[in-house]
């Protein structure tokens, strides 16, 4: 990337997705309030998402085995 292409780059797509290839973080600050969001120019970026989403649905599967216990 020159320098022109680099002033005029906006690595956030659609306003919330992080992609900068060249950024070496893979969890990054969010671009408006607090938090955190991943950086999808990264192979890891996808695989914490896989975890994020296999932990809830085990979580999920688990609670349903247990009908009577309600929080």
């Amino acid at each position: 990337m020159d320098e022109d292409d680099k002033e005029s780059y906006n690595p956030w797509k659609l306003g919330f997705i992080y992609y900068n290839p060249d950024d070496t973080h893979v969890i990054v600050g969010k671009r408006f309030g607090l938090g955190w969001t991943l950086n999808f120019a990264h192979k890891r970026a996808y695989l914490y998402l896989a975890a994020i989403l296999i932990i809830a649905l085990l979580i999920i599967c688990y609670r349903k085995q247990q009908p009577g216990k309600r929080v």
